[in-house]
C-alpha cells in the first residue's frame, strides 16, 4: 500500500485559510479540483454537503473519517459509511448563534415590514402604505417556539429581552431547562399554535415531523400570525403555506429553508409581497464558517490521532479503521 509523509484529507469546496496552521506538519489538503481517484489516498473527509454515497465511499479504501462541514447529514449514507468502518460526525455547536441570530432577524423583518418598506421607499413610495400599514409591536406578544435545542435556546433568550412571553412545545426540554431559558413549557402543539403571535421552527427533519406545518396546524395558529423558519423546509407543507399567507390567515413568513433547494423561479412563494426569503444563508456569518471549518478539522484531526471525536453520529461503528496506521 502506498504510503504518504502527511495525512491526506479531502475537501470538496476552497477551504478557509485558517484551518492550515491546525493542519501543518499532520495533514495535507486534497481537493477542491483533485480527481475522485485521488479519493483513494485520502485517510480523512471534510463534507461541506455533496453526496456521500456508498459508491463515493468505495473511491476512498483508507477513509477513516467523513467530518461534516455543517449539522444537516441528509447527505450522507450513515448505514453505508458504518458498514466501512468510517466514523461520520458534525459540527452542531458551530452555527447555533449565527442561525438564532438570523431567526431573530427574521422576526424583526416580517413584524415591521421592513423588507417591503424598504421597495416602496427605493421606488419613491413615500407613505404610500401609511395608514393602512401597521407594524407589530414585540413587546408583550407570545412567541412560539417548536423545538429548544441551542439554537432555539438563543432565540428564546434574545427575545425575552425584547419582553416577550416565550412558550415552547418541546417534548424532550425538561422543566428545569425552561426555566433557566426564562420560557412556559406547553405540552401540546395546538396550545403554542393558538396563543402565539409568532412561531418560530427548531425543530429537526424527521418523519415525524415532516410537514409538521401542514393545513391543519396553520389553521390552528391566530388569524393574522407569523411563522418563521430557520430549521428544515421539510417541516413546512408550502402549498398550505402559500394558501394561508394568500388568505391573510398568517400575515407574513420568514423562511431561511425550503422543501426544494434551489427554489424553484416558479415557487409561488417568490411571488407574495409578504414573505422574507433568504437563500438558506442563516449560519452564514464569518464567525460562524470559521467555527464551522475549525471544528470539523479539529475532529478529523481528533480521529487520526486516534482519539474519539465530539459530535460522533455513528458510535456504533467501532472506529474499525479509527486504529489503523496507513
Amino acid at each position: 500500500m502506498q504510503t504518504f509523509t502527511l495525512n491526506r484529507i479531502w475537501v470538496d469546496e476552497q477551504p478557509l485559510d485558517s484551518i492550515f496552521p491546525m493542519l501543518a506538519g499532520t495533514a495535507e489538503l486534497v481537493g477542491p479540483a483533485a480527481s475522485i481517484k485521488d479519493l483513494s489516498t485520502c485517510v480523512a473527509a471534510l463534507d461541506p454537503g455533496v453526496p456521500w454515497t456508498a459508491a463515493r465511499m468505495d473511491h476512498a479504501p483508507r477513509l477513516r473519517v467523513i467530518s461534516r462541514i455543517g449539522v444537516g447529514i441528509d447527505n450522507i449514507d450513515i448505514l453505508a459509511a458504518t458498514a466501512r468502518g468510517i466514523l461520520v460526525c458534525n459540527t452542531p455547536l458551530a452555527p447555533s448563534q449565527s442561525t438564532a441570530e438570523h431567526a431573530v432577524g427574521l422576526i424583526f423583518a416580517t413584524a415591521k415590514s421592513i423588507v417591503q418598506a424598504d421597495s416602496r421607499t427605493r421606488s419613491g413610495q413615500w407613505h404610500s402604505n401609511f395608514r393602512s400599514h401597521k407594524g407589530l409591536e414585540l413587546h408583550s406578544k407570545v412567541l412560539g417556539l417548536v423545538g429548544v435545542g441551542r439554537i432555539g435556546g438563543t432565540v428564546a433568550q434574545i427575545m425575552n429581552a425584547v419582553g416577550m412571553r416565550v412558550l415552547v412545545f418541546d417534548p424532550g426540554l425538561s422543566s428545569a431547562r425552561a426555566a433557566e431559558l426564562g420560557v412556559e413549557l406547553v405540552s401540546e402543539l395546538r396550545s403554542l399554535l393558538e396563543q402565539s403571535d409568532i412561531v418560530s421552527l427548531h425543530a429537526p427533519a424527521t418523519p415525524a415531523t415532516r410537514q409538521l406545518m401542514n393545513s391543519e396546524h396553520l389553521a390552528m395558529m391566530k388569524r393574522g400570525a407569523i411563522l418563521i423558519n430557520t430549521a428544515r423546509g421539510a417541516l413546512v407543507d408550502e402549498t398550505a403555506l402559500v394558501a394561508a399567507l394568500t388568505s391573510g390567515q398568517l400575515s407574513a413568513a420568514g423562511l431561511d429553508v425550503f422543501e426544494r433547494e434551489p427554489v424553484s423561479p416558479e415557487n409561488p412563494l417568490l411571488k407574495l409581497e409578504n414573505v422574507v426569503l433568504t437563500d438558506h444563508i442563516a449560519s452564514h456569518t464569518w464567525a460562524g464558517h470559521h467555527r464551522l471549518y475549525e471544528t470539523a478539522v479539529r475532529h478529523a484531526l481528533d480521529v487520526l490521532a486516534g482519539q474519539r471525536p465530539a459530535a460522533l453520529l455513528n458510535p456504533e461503528c467501532g472506529g474499525r479503521r479509527a486504529a489503523e496506521v496507513f
